[in-house]
């Protein structure tokens, strides 16, 4: 026994000196260097480039196979009966919007290719042997195509579509408005009456295409902030863009790869400021996935299609090593339904579609409430971390609540002085320890009231939690392959565990009780990810967050539904997903919520050009954040937080003191203007204009640029005009 004490009391004393020594270096932490000027990379993909208003000459559309079946005030709508492609024609203009491609003899194109265009719909299913096979409405022999029928009724054409030789029936309606038309089917009409089982559905897929670069134009993609793919004759990669909607949900498949889009919607341009189109997806965009072809796969167009997913699989490990895809038994229960938008002239461009979208939130009670107020800052501070010792964990005070108030007293002192601050890792055991239901204060690093002065929010996401622990909490969600959904990081040395719906949604309103005592709430987690579990549909988790968040917070880069329930917008994305397919970052996003709702981006101190990104921020209206620490960052190098290694204030206080001055001056005559203008005057040189008429010029190359009526922005700086 006194072997084992004096053994642990040794160890104990290793503890205190290796912590001694980590407190003696950390007196020394090398200031960070920013780029600050260079190569900026602006005919990169991640700026938006100069457009090409070359004209575009839709030329004689040949409409012989083609009958109007539905008329109004603005388009007429005309059905090919075989095969069921439509087209649109815009009675002011004469332009041509059609489901297939338009003088089709004109391209060389197999024939199951050219079938497949010819069909308004195509659908994937499995056979009886599990097999995955695909079909449209029209077969390699006409005795074969679906028998079909339709009917008119006042501005909707209802469809019945049996398709005898795969044993299913189904029926779509389309609506003509006078800016577009809606796609709707009902999923109950479905019957599958052999034993075929559907599992995708594709409308349109042709819609908006364009064979390699013969269109002047581009596809809009709601990756990040905003995304294009503009038609060129090649692409550099030769495979299929595919995201799914607000992410894969971790219920069925955890991926450290999963691709996401943030808004249910897609576009395409024909001729910038001439023609293109918005759709979007009214109903079931929680199990739609957007895929994109360039035209270096299989067929030489470049397509893009909204994908509805009627039936998920998922992989089943079975005995000997083997695995099996399971399908879901029922089809899902939603309608696909889609509504495209015609967008003409000034407004046929990502600012045109940016707009419409922001109309329709607006219609739907989604955006309510204009902002107003003077420009501001986010500080997120980070209070306490840990790493694994020997035998018990060197906890590290990265930032007490006396030393937040000594920050802001040297920030303010410097003319910082609209400050949001936010605090993360306040609980228990630290930012690792972190879980929906530790979230109580931790006496060692001060008491919540030292902070209420500063009105701090309090970092709290219910849907994780993370550990040192390789046990799984009995809170844990099981996925439905019946494992726990757990990930390692760090090599197995720390684990995330994604947390069961029921368990946080019963401590849910304890701990908005709490956290609203300390001063506020910022909500991650449910604010972005839709995660089920067995029994339970994604429009039912969407629903429960609408009931557990039933007024408006502050919350983490949130899906558009959770805008209704927002103050404040966190983290806004800078940039896309930054995937080779794409040509142009645009900021779609932030054009939505201009006006609308403050916006703060990604921490500006992880970025590798902060004065470019600064630049990026008044370009598109939004406001700098930064996460610091009070303790030199290198203490955190063993921890899970390691990769946040340029958080020492004392490092940071200059830059923030910089960019608080820079987005002050250029934001004191927007503040709460919604953007209407948006255009690249020449590369990397870009022009914003607000509602109230104010211009913002930023100029991100490194050469001077002069307008046309004679306003110079001085290189890698902006200018406003009044």
């Amino acid at each position: 026994m006194i072997r084992q004490r004096m053994v642990t009391l040794i160890a104990f004393g290793m503890v205190v000196l290796l912590f001694f020594a980590n407190s003696v270096e950390a007196a020394a932490d090398d200031p960070y260097t920013f780029l600050e000027q260079g190569t900026t990379l602006i005919d990169s993909n991640l700026f938006t480039q100069l457009e090409d208003y070359t004209p575009y000459e839709q030329g004689v559309v040949n409409m012989d196979d083609f009958d109007m079946v539905l008329d109004n005030n603005n388009y007429e709508m005309y059905l090919n009966p075989d095969g069921l492609a439509v087209r649109f024609v815009d009675k002011d203009t004469g332009f041509v919007w059609a489901s297939d491609v338009i003088n089709i003899d004109d391209y060389e194109l197999s024939g199951s290719w050219r079938r497949r265009i010819l069909s308004s719909i195509y659908i994937d299913y499995i056979d009886e042997e599990n097999r995955p096979q695909g079909t449209s409405l029209l077969h390699r022999r006409s005795s074969e195509n679906p028998e079909v029928d339709y009917t008119i009724s006042g501005n909707t054409i209802h469809f019945e579509v049996d398709f005898e030789e795969e044993e299913f029936y189904l029926e779509y309606s389309i609506e003509l408005f006078e800016d577009g038309f809606d796609v709707f089917m009902d999923t109950e009409k479905v019957d599958e009456y052999g034993v075929n089982k559907i599992t995708k559905i594709t409308f349109f897929e042709f819609l908006g295409s364009s064979y390699e670069d013969d269109i002047p134009g581009y596809m809009f993609v709601p990756s990040g902030n905003g995304a294009l793919i503009r038609f060129t004759e090649s692409s550099p990669v030769n495979s299929t863009y595919v995201a799914r909607y607000y992410s894969q949900d971790k219920y069925r498949e955890i991926s450290s790869h999963d691709t996401m889009l943030n808004y249910p919607l897609f576009g395409s341009v024909y001729g910038v400021n001439e023609n293109g189109f918005l759709a979007i997806i009214e109903e079931g965009s929680e199990y739609t996935q957007y895929n994109y072809k360039p035209p270096t796969f299989q067929a030489e167009f470049h397509l893009a299609s909204a994908i509805f997913l009627l039936r998920e699989n998922y992989i089943q490990n079975v005995s000997g090593g083997n695995s099996v895809t399971i399908y879901e038994k029922d089809i899902k229960d939603y309608n696909p339904h889609v509504s495209f938008h015609f967008l003409k002239e000034d407004q046929a461009n990502y600012v045109g579609m940016a707009n419409v979208f922001k109309d329709y939130l607006i219609e739907e009670s989604i955006l309510t409430t204009r902002t107003s107020g003077e420009p501001s800052i986010h500080i997120d501070v980070l209070a306490k971390e840990y790493e694994q010792g020997l035998l018990f964990k060197n906890n590290y005070i990265m930032t007490s609540t006396n030393a937040l108030l000594d920050i802001n007293k040297d920030l303010v002192s410097n003319g910082v002085d609209n400050i949001v601050y936010s605090m993360r890792g306040y609980n228990k055991g630290g930012y690792s320890d972190r879980s929906f239901d530790n979230y109580a204060f931790d006496r060692q690093v001060g008491r919540a009231s030292d902070l209420k002065n500063l009105d701090v929010l309090f970092y709290y996401d219910p849907t994780v939690h993370y550990t040192d622990s390789s046990v799984v909490p009995r809170h844990t969600l099981q996925l439905i392959n019946m494992t726990p959904a757990q990930v390692g990081i760090q090599r197995g040395e720390y684990f995330q565990y994604y947390v069961d719906i029921d368990a946080f949604r019963e401590e849910f309103p304890k701990a908005m009780d709490r956290l609203n005592e300390y001063g506020g709430v910022l909500l991650d987690g449910i604010s972005n990810n839709i995660n089920t579990k067995e029994g339970m549909s994604r429009k039912e988790v969407i629903a429960l967050y609408d009931e557990l968040v039933f007024k408006p917070m502050p919350q983490i880069r949130p899906n558009y539904y959770m805008w209704d329930n927002t103050s404040l917008y966190f983290q806004s994305a800078l940039y896309h997903n930054r995937s080779r397919f794409f040509t142009d970052s645009v900021p779609f996003e932030q054009i939505i919520l201009s006006g609308y709702m403050p916006m703060y981006s990604q921490y500006l101190n992880f970025s590798p050009n902060i004065n470019i990104d600064l630049l990026r921020l008044i370009d598109f209206g939004v406001y700098p954040a930064f996460l610091i620490t009070d303790q030199p960052s290198h203490l955190l190098s063993k921890t899970m937080s390691s990769e946040l290694y340029a958080t020492y204030y004392g490092n940071l206080n200059n830059y923030i003191y910089a960019t608080y001055d820079k987005i002050s001056d250029a934001f004191m005559y927007t503040a709460g203007e919604e953007i209407v203008g948006r255009e690249v005057l020449a590369q990397g040189v870009v022009k914003v204009t607000y509602s109230n008429d104010v211009v913002i010029y930023v100029n991100y190359s490194n050469d001077d640029y002069t307008t046309g009526n004679q306003v110079t922005i001085e290189a890698l700086d902006y200018k406003v005009e009044r």
